[in-house]
């Protein structure tokens, strides 16, 4: 089930598209209703796609808003307005939204705009070229590009991986690894049941955990913070006695 950050600063308006969403089998995680709350929100839930109000009625509007939120956590935005000018649309245009759906608008079309505009988003991203693949044809393995060369990781050598500006780091016992790429393209390469994004920084190992300590998972001795909205998936992937 897909998670859906709605951004609506009509709170009827922005039901309705909720129990829309919900019947066509999304996940709505939260609802905002302007720039400081749709970023919060964005960061909190770790949403697969934005549906967005352009013109928000508080602050910075939905164009800043989108740009901001996939330059910070790279998740795919789908715009939503009343307007149908050529000028908003245009303007729209200078933050690459993943879609766009003028109301009203009918179930079938937002649905089909929503997963197109998904598929995109795990293919490339829309402000710069397609990124160099990681993946391998042995499915335990990554090969990451540094400079001239691939690098072969095994997936259980992982321990955790973090941010690190536009690139991921990668940690195992005895090395660190830069890879070429965001930590949410990181994340789809790797497989759920072993992986678990614990902070907007940083994806751990789930069979690597030594223990939990206050807000804090340890992994080779090093404390990794995990966020409050991430710690019940932590909670339910772990067997606890």
């Amino acid at each position: 089930m897909y998670k859906v950050l709605i951004v609506e600063d009509e709170f009827s308006i922005a039901l309705d598209i909720r129990m829309r969403l919900q019947d066509m089998g999304y996940e709505v995680v939260q609802i905002a209703k302007n720039y400081e709350q749709a970023l919060k929100y964005a960061q909190q839930t770790n949403p697969d796609i934005v549906l967005m109000d352009i013109n928000l009625s508080q602050g910075k509007s939905g164009i800043e808003a989108a740009k901001d939120i996939y330059e910070a956590y790279q998740i795919p935005v789908v715009f939503l307005t009343a307007y149908r000018d050529d000028a908003t649309f245009e303007q729209a245009l200078l933050s690459q939204p993943f879609g766009y759906v003028v109301k009203p608008f009918i179930d079938k079309d937002l649905n089909f705009t929503l997963q197109v505009a998904l598929k995109k988003s795990t293919e490339t991203t829309p402000t710069q070229e397609k990124e160099p693949p990681v993946s391998s044809p042995l499915k335990d393995t990554l090969f990451i590009k540094d400079k001239s060369q691939l690098i072969a990781i095994k997936l259980q050598e992982i321990l955790w991986v973090e941010a690190l500006g536009n690139y991921a780091l990668i940690i195992t016992p005895t090395k660190k690894v830069v890879a070429n790429l965001s930590l949410k393209n990181i994340e789809n390469k790797l497989p759920q049941h072993l992986f678990l994004k614990v902070h907007r920084s940083c994806i751990i190992a789930l069979e690597k955990v030594e223990k939990i300590k206050d807000n804090c998972v340890y992994i080779n001795n090093t404390p990794i913070s995990v966020s409050k909205s991430y710690k019940s998936q932590l909670l339910e992937k772990l067997k606890i006695l």
